[in-house]
């Protein structure tokens, strides 16, 4: 089984939690491509069994610069009955309101777009190196229900 982990990332944490979701997969025995969203094509969604996809949230409810390119074309890419999952960063006490608004939005789309989304996002809340476990944890789940 073929996985892709495509993120969108400023600070760097994004990137960490997909070097996590990646690992995990590789230990579930999945041969996984990890890619940030600047160097990944609409297309190459459709060479993968599983598409993960990651960004934070910024301000109000805002999807990661990076990431807002391949979010408004996602509709011309080929997710009909794609396998998706979603996760991101956030901060649930500096914006209550738009806690992981990113992965929300994202999970959306990807559903408008026909893909099957086969697990619950994982919303990381601030500090990431405390949520890594939960993350790792996760991806376990993840490989587990394909």
């Amino acid at each position: 089984m073929k996985a892709i982990v495509i993120f969108g990332t400023t600070t760097g944490n994004t990137e960490t939690v997909a070097g996590v979701v990646k690992e995990a997969l590789v230990a579930s025995g999945m041969e996984v491509t990890m890619e940030n969203v600047t160097d990944v094509t609409l297309g190459t969604v459709k060479d993968y069994d599983l598409v993960v996809l990651g960004a934070s949230t910024w301000g109000e409810g805002e999807i990661q610069d990076d990431f807002i390119p391949f979010f408004d074309k996602m509709d011309s890419a080929n997710f009909k009955d794609k396998n998706v999952a979603v996760f991101g960063c956030g901060d649930s006490e500096m914006y209550p309101d738009y806690f992981c608004e990113a992965v929300n939005m994202i999970q959306d789309k990807a559903v408008e777009c026909g893909a099957k989304v086969i697990n619950e996002p994982c919303k990381i809340d601030g500090d990431v190196e405390d949520a890594l476990e939960d993350v790792r944890s996760w991806a376990e789940a993840l490989a587990a229900s394909i």
